[in-house]
C-alpha cells in the first residue's frame, strides 16, 4: 500500500512540474506575443506620421519602382526566350523540309 502512495506522489509530483512548465511556456508566449503587437503597432504609427508629414513616402515609392522595373526586366527575359523559342521552329522546320526535299531528289 505504501508503495502505491509513493508512486501516486511521484506521479502527482511529475504532472505538477509538468503544469507549472506549461504554464511558464504559456507566460512566455504571451509576452512574446505582446511585445510583437506592441512593436507592430509603434512601427504602424511611425508609418501613419511619417505619411502626414510626406515622409518615407519617397522611400516606399523607390522601393516599389524598384520592385516593378525588377519584374519588368524578368518578364522581359522570359518573352525574349519565348520569342526566341517561336524564332527557332521555323528555321528548324526549314532545314527538315530541305532535308526531306534533298532525300528525295538526289539518289544516294
Amino acid at each position: 500500500m505504501e508503495r502505491v502512495l509513493t508512486l501516486s506522489e511521484r506521479l502527482q509530483r511529475i504532472l505538477d512540474e509538468a503544469e507549472k512548465a506549461a504554464e511558464l511556456k504559456i507566460e512566455e508566449a504571451r509576452r512574446r506575443a505582446e511585445e510583437m503587437i506592441t512593436r507592430a503597432k509603434e512601427e504602424a504609427e511611425n508609418r501613419r506620421i511619417r505619411a502626414e508629414r510626406g515622409d518615407g513616402i519617397e522611400d516606399l515609392t523607390r522601393a516599389e519602382e524598384e520592385k516593378a522595373k525588377l519584374e519588368a526586366a524578368r518578364i522581359l527575359e522570359e518573352y525574349r526566350a519565348k520569342a526566341e523559342d517561336l524564332r527557332r521552329v521555323p528555321e528548324e522546320r526549314f532545314r527538315e523540309a530541305v532535308e526531306l526535299i534533298l532525300r528525295e531528289v538526289i539518289p544516294r
